[in-house]
């Protein structure tokens, strides 16, 4: 992505942010001369509006907005009821990227083509997140895997998202020292970059499978009262040239024994 492109996508974000702050500052100004029984209606009409603004923008940005939008929709102790029950849609799947920049990704990164790979690559996702898409495929050796890929670019556009915010909330609460969002997003901006990191992912998938006393379906010791769960097994990630941009994993029926 281009500077033009991140300049612009920087425009956006604040334009909107502008708007729905003067918005609601006219909205002050407006309930000192209206009624009492009148003023619940216009801040709830406001809170619609705005929460509109939010939504197109996230929807049409994507990258870390939508998980900015994700995490939002989970506070109903900060937001009002009209941004969570339209944020509430971003925990949906995102419309799908490309088979085409899935295929160009993976090839550049590992160096191969994907005949060279893949005895079969399914074109349609199984899912689309804000960073990554998953796709079913089968390696050469006939072992059935799924393939996480990052988006083109969304690296930088994450880094670009992650500035934009903290200048935000920083703005706001210069404007309005009651509302401080920083803890807040200065923890976003240490974590963030984490998930961008498909090593950094693997192991926390094996922390979760250790601590959860991982066993095979293959177990010769196997108790009646056990559920069967799904953990992702890292197949692949380290042969990449950038070794967070692709990452290969096949899924075990494991069992867990109840109370662990």
């Amino acid at each position: 992505m281009g500077w033009g492109n991140l300049y612009r996508r920087r425009m956006k974000v604040f334009t909107v942010a502008f708007i729905i702050y003067f918005d609601y500052k006219a909205l002050q100004q407006r309930e000192k001369w209206s009624s009492k029984s009148k003023r619940a209606a216009l801040w709830e009409k406001a809170h619609e509006r705005n929460a509109k603004r939010v939504l197109n923008l996230i929807v049409e940005l994507e990258g870390l907005w939508v998980k900015l939008g994700q995490y939002l929709s989970t506070r109903a102790d900060v937001l009002p009821e009209a941004y969570i029950s339209l944020l509430k849609q971003l925990q949906d799947s995102l419309p799908p990227r490309p088979v085409k920049e899935v295929c160009r990704t993976i090839e550049k990164e590992l160096g191969k083509s994907m005949d060279d790979l893949f005895s079969d690559f399914v074109k349609v996702p199984l899912a689309t997140a804000s960073i990554a898409q998953v796709h079913r495929a089968t390696l050469l050796n006939g072992e059935e895997v799924v393939v996480k890929v990052q988006h083109e670019g969304i690296k930088t556009v994450i880094l670009e998202d992650l500035k934009n915010a903290k200048s935000i909330v920083d703005w706001i609460a210069w404007a309005e020292p009651q509302y401080d969002f920083n803890p807040m997003i200065d923890e976003w901006c240490k974590e963030a970059p984490k998930e961008l990191d498909f090593n950094h992912e693997a192991e926390n998938t094996r922390t979760v499978s250790k601590n959860l006393c991982r066993k095979t379906k293959f177990d010769d010791d196997v108790n009646a009262d056990q559920v069967d769960v799904l953990i992702p097994e890292v197949v692949q990630v380290l042969f990449a040239s950038s070794p967070y941009v692709v990452e290969f994993c096949k899924l075990d029926i494991v069992e867990l024994e109840p109370g662990t």
